[in-house]
């Protein structure tokens, strides 16, 4: 998706729209200005791209079904040694490390072990130290009984990854230490026995998230000159997350979780080098396998799949229908494992429901009405998923998006979530 704001989309990506030399092998939106919304033409529908047809989301499961395991926490304890609460699914996303007071809204939605997606944007050869505003964020999000995903990448409006590359597109060794960097930084408030999970950059599979500098692009068979096709757009970032990964698994601390960046389920088959020309065609599912094709057995070394399922009617198009026709949509994940052959934990860290998008329409109460059917019907009954950020908490610039009001009011989706995360015995609080 678009960037986001005062960041780019990298969230919002829902939406749509071989070989590499160097590093080794081991084991979770350019970005428009600031004031950017949502790119209306990456909702398109692309008639001509062959459909995978993922199952009907399952029938609404009866909340008796669903209960987590009872635990009693004992209230003593230190905080390193606090077993975690019964595992929970929910979860939401801010667009960037937040602040206090999101984290109080974060932790009241979903309660002790929910999940809050932070985003650290500005990590690049150039940073030499983890800003404190990080360190923080993640110290607070753990002092609250929550777990962190990490989505690093780029500063705002500066998406020419590639360019951070040891100097021909294809190892990341010197960007990947500066990744370990503020991995290692932020470690120190993470509990002992709790997961943190880092997500790397977001949806390179639109063009203006793996940027390119004129004359700098692969040359390609029908691709013009200055432009850059996504099969070399795959591989440049498959040897991106081999090196990153790597770097990260290099710590050596259970704690570190890496996932892939999730990928937009519409892509683009080239891109305009520092413009705005794309040409349409293809879905993620190309681009996974691209990735494969490029660093053989990439997906061999992340920890979990990362993916942006939101709401649609089609694959990689019709986004934010009601959710009687959203399992396309909500599935696409599916479509994503077979694709890469992996068989990994899910964190959907974007999804959900706008009220005005891709053509659809919405009251704040049809959000919160379709958001709780899909929580019922998805996302807390399927096998593959261990977590669910919709997007997004709160933000001006994604009004139409936000769970929360810019003066702090819940809307109707944040009290239904939170709710139902209580009727079903996860929490505190409630």
């Amino acid at each position: 998706m678009r960037g986001l704001h005062p960041a780019p989309m990298a969230l919002l990506a829902a939406v749509l729209l071989s070989a590499c030399g160097g590093g080794n092998a081991s084991p979770d939106a350019a970005d428009a200005d600031e004031t950017d919304g949502v790119d209306g033409d990456l909702f398109e529908p692309q008639p001509d791209i062959p459909v995978e047809s993922p199952p009907d989301a399952p029938p609404d499961a009866d909340a008796a079904d669903l209960p987590p395991d009872e635990a009693e926490i004992p209230p003593d304890l230190p905080v390193d040694e606090t077993p975690p609460p019964p595992a929970s699914r929910f979860g939401i996303g801010l667009v960037g490390p937040g602040d206090t007071a999101q984290w109080d809204l974060a932790h009241n939605l979903d309660g002790d072990g929910g999940w809050v997606k932070l985003i650290f944007p500005g990590i690049d050869l150039a940073l030499s130290s983890t800003p404190a505003e990080w360190t923080d964020a993640v110290a607070g999000v753990y002092a609250r009984n929550m777990i962190a995903v990490i989505r690093m990448g780029p500063p705002w409006g500066d998406r020419h990854v590639r360019n951070q590359s040891d100097g021909d597109f294809a190892a990341y060794t010197q960007i990947a230490a500066n990744y370990r960097m503020v991995a290692e930084a932020v470690l120190p408030g993470v509990p002992a026995g709790r997961p943190i999970w880092f997500e790397i950059h977001n949806e390179p599979n639109l063009c203006y998230e793996w940027t390119c500098h004129p004359g700098e692009a692969p040359p390609h068979a029908d691709t013009p000159e200055s432009w850059i096709h996504f099969q070399d757009v795959a591989r440049e970032y498959a040897c991106f997350l081999r090196d990153t990964a790597q770097a990260l698994h290099a710590i050596g601390d259970e704690r570190v979780r890496v996932a892939n960046g999730g990928l937009s389920p519409g892509g683009a088959v080239t891109c305009q080098c520092d413009g705005d020309g794309w040409t349409g065609g293809i879905t993620a599912l190309e681009f996974i396998d691209a990735m494969a094709a490029g660093v053989p057995g990439i997906f061999g070394m992340i920890d979990g799949w990362a993916t942006h399922s939101y709401p649609a009617g089609g694959l990689g198009y019709d986004f934010f229908t009601s959710y009687d026709s959203s399992g396309p949509g909500l599935h696409f994940f599916e479509n994503e494992l077979s694709r890469a052959a992996i068989d990994l934990p899910v964190l959907v860290t974007e999804t959900g429901w706008t009220i005005d998008g891709d053509g659809h329409t919405w009251s704040r109460e049809q959000v919160a009405d379709f958001t709780v059917q899909a929580w019922n019907g998805v996302w807390l009954v399927h096998p593959s998923i261990a977590a669910v950020m919709p997007f997004m908490l709160q933000d001006a610039g994604w009004e139409n998006f936000a769970w929360v009001a810019p003066d702090g009011t819940p809307y109707p989706v944040y009290d239904a979530v939170r709710a139902l995360r209580c009727s079903l015995g996860f929490g505190p609080p409630c």
